[in-house]
This record gives structure tokens, C-alpha cells and sequence, in this order.
């Protein structure tokens, strides 16, 4: 794991700056597997943010923009289900943001096909958040 200690600094670096942040259903998502991602999300609880009011009213928004088919599919399934919830914590995000003047640059990382119709990218794109793959993220953050 050495070799990838400098990531996981940086990463460290910009969670405790409250620069990383992601939705508690990613969390979920996330604990249903036992590894590394897991274990260091348990200790970053903090970097999770909680379902509130604002989200619930942007969820409306989010699922318009999905297929009705797919979106009821998913919802329905046994699984937890992150996609829109973390796309309303960047719309959110992004919004507050705005409301108070200042420029937040707000992006979703996701390995998801930014090109296929009912994923995170192209949703997320509908509402102006860019999202990165995993090593455009690692530039972003400037990892080289």
C-alpha cells in the first residue's frame, strides 16, 4: 500500500478540509462490502452528509430528469440506491452556494459511463455538475 500512500494523504488532506464530502447513502452503499473503502469510510463518518428537508425537495427535480422505468426500478430494489441522492447533494451543494455569492465548484467522481443515459454523469450534467472518472480526479485534486 505504500506505493499509493501519497493518494491517500491528499485525500486525507482535502476530507479534513472539508473539501470531500459525499451523501450517507453512499455510505450504505458502500458498508455492504468488507474492505479498505469501508473501513476508511467508518472513520470518516464526518465527510457524510445526512437526508434533509432541502434534499427531499430537490429529489423531485433529480427524478424527473430519469427514466420513469429505471427510476422505478431502483427504488424498488433491496439494495441501497446513492445515484440521486448524491447528484441532490451536489445540486444542493452547488446552490448553496450560489445563494451566497460565492463561485462553488462542485463535482461528482464516479467510474460511471458519462455517456449512458440513466447514470450519475449524465444526470448530473443536466443540473450544470461535472462529473470525474477516478484519474481525472486525481489531476483535479493534483495528483500526478
Amino acid at each position: 500500500m505504500k506505493i499509493f500512500k501519497p493518494i491517500w494523504d491528499r485525500i486525507e488532506q482535502i476530507a479534513n478540509g472539508g473539501v470531500l464530502v459525499s451523501h450517507y447513502e453512499v455510505h450504505r452503499e458502500i458498508e455492504r462490502k468488507s474492505d479498505m473503502a469501508n473501513e476508511w469510510c467508518k472513520n470518516h463518518r464526518s465527510i457524510f452528509f445526512d437526508l434533509d428537508e432541502e434534499q427531499i425537495t430537490i429529489l423531485d427535480e433529480v427524478r424527473e430528469k430519469y427514466d420513469e422505468d429505471y427510476w422505478n426500478r431502483m427504488v424498488t430494489q433491496p439494495n441501497p440506491w446513492a445515484d440521486p441522492w448524491l447528484i441532490t447533494l451536489a445540486i444542493q451543494m452547488k446552490r448553496r452556494g450560489e445563494m451566497l455569492g460565492m463561485n462553488t465548484e462542485v463535482k461528482i467522481v464516479t467510474q460511471e459511463n458519462k455517456n449512458k443515459r440513466n447514470n450519475i454523469p449524465r444526470i448530473a450534467k443536466k443540473f450544470g455538475i461535472e462529473s470525474l472518472k477516478l484519474l481525472e480526479f486525481f489531476r483535479d485534486i493534483g495528483i500526478k
